[in-house]
C-alpha cells in the first residue's frame, strides 16, 4: 500500500501587458460594497453579539467587526489635540442582518499571544490569539481607511493589472506577491481552500481579505472574496473579458527558478518544520523530497493534495480529473486554486489504467482493473450529471479507446505477467463485447502507447524512441525523442488460494510493471504528443527506496517529425501518470514519505496529483 497526494503545477508565462479594463470593474464594486459604521453592543450571548445597526446603515454579512472598550479621551500636551483611548476586545463577524439590526459571531481576541511546546517558556511553538472577553455597551466599528488584501494567483499580469486597479480606489493596500509567496510556503500551504488555510496566511501576512483569482473556461475571471480573520467566504462574482484580453493575459516570457529550490516560489527560502521535523532533519531521517519540487523555468507548483494510499491512474474526461485509488474511481474538478472532489464510486479492486472517449454525446471511462486474485476484470463506466455508472464489468482483457479524435473506438488485448501484451487486439462494442480484430500496420510494443491521428500512427517502439507511420506513403518514421521508463509497479497478484489449507493467504509476487508514457492533446486543429523522461543522474535514496528526478516533454505533431514545444523541467520523484485539460499539465507523482509515516504507518511512497498551464 502506498500513500498519496495530489499535486499541481502550473506553467507561468509572462509578459510586460497591461490592460486597463482588468479588475476596474471588480476593484469598483469591492469598494462599493465597504462601509464605515460605528454603534453599540446590545448584547453578548454564547459567543454571538447583537449590534445597534443594520441593513439600512450599509451593514452586509460576512462585514468583519472591531470591537473595543473606549477608555476616555487624552490631551496631547504638544500638540493639544483629543486622542480616543481604545481596548481591544475581539473581532466578530456579521452572520445575519435585519433592518435595524445585525447580529455577529465572535471570532477570537485582538492580540497575538506566543506559545510555547509543553507550556514551558523555552522553546517558541506558534502562536495563537488571547481569549475575546465582550461586555454589553462596548462599541463596535465597521470599515477601515485602508484595507490589506492577499491576491491569490498565479498570473503575474493578473496579480499586476488588480493590484493597480485596487491601488486606484485608494482604499486598499495589495500585499506583494513575494509576501505572500513566503507565507504559503512557511506555512506549508499549497492551496487556498478552507478558512484554516485563510487564517494561517492571514496571520502572517496580516491583511483582512484574501481574493483567490482565477480564469474560468468560458473567459470569465471569478473573484472569490474571504474574511482574512474567520476564512470564511463573503461573496462571489465574475467579470466577462473578450477573447483578445485572455490571449494576453496568457501570452509569457519565463521566468527564471533556481534549480536548487524544492519549492514552489523563485525565492530560495524552505517550509517552516516543527519541533519533530527539525530533530529529525539533524539526524538525517527528514526528508525534504516529501514535497513536490521542480527546477523547471516554465512550471510551478499551484497545488497538491492527500489523496489515499494505492493510487495509480489518472485521466482526464471533459473538466473531470479521475483519479483511482485501489479499487475506487474518485472524480475531481479544479477551478484554479483549489481541487473539489466531487464523486466517487467503487469500480474494482486494483485499477492500473483510465481512458475516456466522449461519444454520441456520453463521456465514457475504459477502465483496466486486476482483480483480488490478478485476474484481468475491466470495466466500462459512463459520468452522467457528476456521477459515475457501471455499463458493464468483468471484461477479461486491458482496454482502452483507440482513434479518440476522430471515431473512437474501444479495444482489448490481453495480457501475462511480465507485462508483455500478448494476443490479437480486439474492438469492442460499449457494452463489452468482442467485435472483431483490429488490424494495424505496426506491432506496438505496449498496448497503451499508440494512437491514430488522421493519417498518422504515433507509437513507442521496444527501443522506447517515438515513431509515426505514415498511412498515405506506408513508411515509418523515427523521431529520436524517447519515452522513459517508469518503475512503478502494479500489484497483480495480492491474494493466492491454497488447495492444500483451504484458505486464501497474502503473496508477495506478482509484481507487473505496466508502460504508459506516452499520451496525446489536441487543441483546436493541432496535435501534441507527451512523454515523460528520467533522468538516473538526478536520482536520490530514501531508505532503500529510489526515487528519479522526472521531466514531462511536450511535442507538436508537423507532419512525420515531431517539434519540442514544451518541458516541465526536473521534477523530484516518480512521475506515474499525467495528461493535459486545458492550460494545466496533471501529474500524478511519488515521492518519499515523512519519516513517521515510513516508520509508524508502514507507507513508502507519498502520491501526488499536478496541474500545468501549458503555452
Amino acid at each position: 500500500m502506498k500513500k498519496f497526494l495530489f499535486v499541481c503545477f502550473a506553467i507561468l508565462l509572462f509578459v510586460n501587458f497591461a490592460h486597463a479594463d482588468v479588475g476596474e470593474d471588480f476593484a469598483k464594486e469591492l469598494s462599493s460594497k465597504l462601509v464605515t459604521e460605528k454603534g453599540k453592543v446590545l448584547s453578548v450571548e454564547n459567543g454571538t453579539i447583537v449590534l445597534d445597526k443594520g441593513s439600512k446603515d450599509g451593514v452586509m454579512k460576512g462585514e468583519l467587526v472591531y470591537i473595543y472598550k473606549n477608555l476616555g479621551k487624552f490631551i496631547d500636551p504638544t500638540t493639544q489635540k483629543s486622542v480616543e483611548l481604545k481596548s481591544g476586545r475581539a473581532y466578530a463577524q456579521v452572520v445575519s442582518v435585519e433592518a435595524d439590526k445585525s447580529v455577529a459571531k465572535i471570532i477570537r481576541g485582538t492580540q497575538k499571544v506566543q506559545k510555547y511546546f509543553l507550556g514551558l517558556p523555552l522553546i517558541p511553538d506558534g502562536y495563537t490569539y488571547s481569549k475575546a472577553k465582550v461586555s454589553d455597551n462596548d462599541e463596535w466599528t465597521i470599515g477601515k481607511s485602508i484595507y490589506r488584501v492577499a491576491i491569490i494567483t498565479r498570473n503575474p499580469i493578473l496579480f499586476d493589472n488588480i493590484k493597480n486597479a485596487l491601488d486606484a480606489t485608494k482604499k486598499f493596500e495589495v500585499i506583494d506577491a513575494d509576501t505572500i509567496q513566503i507565507a504559503m510556503t512557511k506555512e506549508k500551504l499549497t492551496q487556498i481552500t478552507t478558512p484554516k488555510d485563510i487564517e494561517a496566511l492571514c496571520s502572517d501576512v496580516n491583511c483582512d481579505f484574501v481574493i483567490p483569482v482565477y480564469l474560468k473556461s468560458n473567459n470569465q475571471l471569478s473573484y472569490n472574496i474571504y474574511n482574512g480573520y474567520s476564512g470564511d467566504l463573503i461573496y462571489t462574482t465574475n467579470t466577462q473579458l473578450s477573447q483578445q484580453e485572455v490571449e494576453k493575459i496568457k501570452t509569457a516570457k519565463t521566468e527564471n527558478i533556481p534549480p536548487e529550490n524544492v519549492v514552489p516560489t523563485a525565492l530560495n527560502i524552505e517550509p517552516r518544520l516543527t519541533l519533530w521535523e527539525s530533530f529529525l532533519a539533524k539526524f538525517g531521517l527528514y526528508s525534504r523530497y516529501s514535497n513536490v519540487g521542480t527546477s523547471s523555468a516554465t512550471m510551478r507548483l499551484v497545488n497538491y493534495a492527500n489523496i489515499g494510499y494505492s493510487a495509480k491512474a489518472l485521466a482526464i474526461a471533459n473538466d473531470y480529473i479521475i483519479v483511482a485509488n485501489k479499487g475506487e474511481l474518485e472524480l475531481y474538478r479544479f477551478d484554479g486554486y483549489s481541487l473539489n472532489k466531487v464523486a466517487s464510486a467503487n469500480i474494482g479492486y486494483n485499477i492500473f489504467n483510465i481512458d475516456s472517449a466522449t461519444i454520441d454525446g456520453k463521456t465514457y471511462l475504459a477502465v483496466s482493473n486486476f482483480n483480488a486474485y490478478g485476474q484481468l476484470s475491466s470495466s466500462i463506466v459512463t459520468i452522467e450529471n457528476s456521477s459515475l455508472h457501471v455499463v458493464a464489468s468483468s471484461i477479461g482483457y486491458c482496454i482502452r479507446f483507440f482513434d479518440a479524435y476522430s471515431k473512437p473506438q474501444l479495444i482489448a488485448q490481453n495480457m501475462s505477467i511480465g507485462s508483455k501484451f500478448y494476443g490479437p487486439i480486439y474492438t469492442l462494442s460499449l457494452n463489452g463485447v468482442v467485435l472483431k480484430e483490429l488490424s494495424l500496420p505496426i506491432k506496438p510494443a505496449s498496448f497503451y502507447e499508440f494512437e491514430q491521428i488522421g493519417n498518422k500512427l504515433v507509437y513507442a517502439t521496444s527501443e522506447g524512441q517515438i515513431a509515426i507511420y505514415d498511412f498515405d506513403t506506408k513508411k515509418n518514421y523515427l523521431t529520436g525523442y524517447y519515452v522513459g521508463q517508469s518503475a512503478e509497479p502494479i500489484q497483480r497478484y495480492s491474494h493466492q488460494y491454497n488447495p492444500n489449507m483451504g484458505y486464501i493467504e497474502n503473496k508477495e509476487a506478482g509484481i507487473v510493471y505496466i508502460q504508459n508514457g506516452l499520451k496525446f492533446y489536441k487543441s483546436g486543429e493541432q496535435y501534441y504528443v507527451i512523454a515523460q523522461q528520467s533522468y538516473r543522474s538526478n536520482a536520490i535514496a530514501v531508505a532503500g527506496s529510489h526515487y528519479n528526478a522526472y521531466g514531462i516533454f511536450m511535442y507538436k505533431l508537423d507532419d512525420n517529425k515531431l517539434q519540442q514545444v514544451w518541458s516541465s523541467g526536473s521534477v523530484a520523484g516518480r512521475v506515474v501518470s499525467f495528461c493535459r485539460q486545458n492550460d494545466y499539465m496533471v501529474c500524478l507523482i511519488a515521492t518519499p514519505a515523512p519519516f513517521f509515516t515510513r516508520f509508524i504507518v508502514g507507507e513508502d511512497d507519498i502520491y501526488t496529483r499536478c496541474l500545468s498551464a501549458t503555452a
